[in-house]
C-alpha cells in the first residue's frame, strides 16, 4: 500500500483484527425454527449435567477439605520440627554467650578456638540446613 501515512510505513498494517470494510450494512439473520421435541430433549440433558456438576462439587469439596486437614497437619509438623530445632540452637549458641559473659575479666585467652568454632557452626548449619 503505497497511500499509508508515513508514520505507519513502520508497522505491521497485514495483521488481522476480524472485520473487513463493506459498502453497506450486511442483512440481518433470521433465526432459525426450533423444533420443540429438541428443546425437550435438550432439558434432560441439560438436568442431568447439573446434577452432575453438583456431583462434582461435592466431591470438590470434599478434597478440598482432605487436602487443607493435611495442610493443617503439615504446618503443625513443620512447625513442631522448626521449634524443635530453634531449641537445639539455643542449646548451642545460649552456652556459648553465657560463657563469654560471666568473666569480668577484660581479656579473653581462647587457644584452640578455631577446631572449636567451626565444630559449633557445623553443628548450627547441620540444623538450619538440615
Amino acid at each position: 500500500m503505497a497511500d499509508i501515512p508515513d508514520f505507519m510505513r513502520e508497522f505491521d498494517t497485514d495483521t488481522d483484527y476480524g472485520f473487513t470494510p463493506v459498502s453497506q450494512k450486511p442483512a440481518e439473520e433470521t433465526s432459525p425454527a426450533i423444533d420443540p421435541k429438541v428443546v425437550e430433549n435438550s432439558n434432560l440433558e441439560i438436568a442431568k449435567v447439573k446434577a452432575d456438576v453438583i456431583d462434582i462439587k461435592s466431591m470438590m469439596n470434599e478434597v478440598m477439605q482432605i487436602v487443607a486437614e493435611k495442610d493443617s497437619v503439615n504446618k503443625e509438623i513443620q512447625d513442631a520440627d522448626v521449634s524443635e530445632r530453634f531449641k537445639e540452637i539455643e542449646k548451642i549458641v545460649l552456652p556459648f554467650l553465657y560463657n563469654l559473659s560471666k568473666s569480668k575479666e577484660p581479656y579473653i585467652h581462647w587457644p584452640n578456638r578455631g577446631p572449636i568454632i567451626k565444630a559449633q557452626m557445623d553443628k548450627i548449619l547441620k540444623l538450619t540446613r538440615g
